[in-house]
């Protein structure tokens, strides 16, 4: 059943994203309602498969590369349609994303299909109430960090190209699209911060100490760090535009190389962080 469930939510998404490509070149109402609908079906499927994957485990179904890829996908999907459902209105629709947010959950879910499906059971160091809270706040928060990723580069593509001769015109105003993709990372933030903060307690009570400078660790706090100066500039120092969401871009690139990166550098060999590499 959650194979079944996971295909489904791969062509739904990918199907919701290629609608979502039409509905930003026609801008035809009932085609962005079509894909707003086709991507809530996704969303439905990527559930069911999480839970199904829970109940044949017995655990929380986002322990191992499969599982994560499989929860993290989910996070993209349902923070987008929360912000589409939330802040798009016709002054500011911001359903284009859509197409780039649901191909980077396709994407997501095409790299965690190279990973082994097989249902594991949890190796004592993981069974820990902490590991719930801790795997969470980094799904929501890395999920929240895609789909301001999807808004930035809307926003860069639509500010090289601003003419209205260009189906690129009829994109959201650049406004818009910078004040989307300012709003997903403040709400990814203190996700952001929990990941390191629930993690260093969990440390704490597994290993007796909080900090221990591992690869993952350290990514995981120079990724905060890289969003903490995002918000910083657009607040203090008044950063908009341009130079504002390439500085998304690259804060998300630090959330990928955090996530998959770090695994394949040498010292990765030395961290406490393998047992999730599967």
């Amino acid at each position: 059943m959650e194979s079944i469930l996971v295909k489904y939510t791969f062509g739904l998404y990918l199907g919701a994203a290629m609608i979502y490509v039409i509905y930003a070149a026609s801008r035809s109402e009932r085609v962005g309602q079509f894909a707003t609908v086709v991507a809530w079906l996704g969303l439905a499927a990527n559930t069911g498969a999480l839970a199904a994957r829970g109940v044949a485990a017995g655990r929380v179904p986002y322990v191992t590369q499969y599982e994560y890829l499989t929860a993290f996908a989910w996070a993209v999907a349902a923070i987008y349609l929360l912000f589409e459902w939330r802040f798009s209105s016709a002054r500011a629709d911001l359903r284009p994303a859509g197409s780039l947010a649901l191909l980077l959950a396709v994407g997501l879910l095409g790299y965690g299909s190279t990973f082994s499906r097989q249902v594991e059971a949890l190796m004592p160091l993981l069974r820990s109430n902490w590991l719930i809270f801790h795997i969470f706040t980094a799904v929501i928060g890395y999920g929240a960090a895609g789909v301001a990723t999807a808004l930035a580069v809307l926003y860069l593509a639509r500010s090289i190209w601003p003419g209205e001769e260009s189906w690129l015109g009829r994109l959201p105003a650049p406004n818009d699209l910078d004040q989307a993709a300012y709003r997903c990372i403040a709400f990814a933030f203190p996700f952001l911060a929990l990941v390191n903060i629930t993690g260093a307690i969990w440390a704490y009570d597994a290993w007796g100490r909080y900090w221990g400078w591992d690869p993952k660790e350290t990514w995981s706090l120079i990724t905060w760090l890289m969003y903490a100066f995002y918000l910083h500039a657009r607040l203090r120092s008044g950063w908009r535009g341009a130079k504002a969401n390439v500085l998304a871009l690259i804060g998300f690139a630090a959330v990928m190389f955090t996530f998959i990166g770090v695994d394949h550098l040498p010292t990765s060999s030395y961290s406490v962080h393998t047992y999730a590499v599967r």
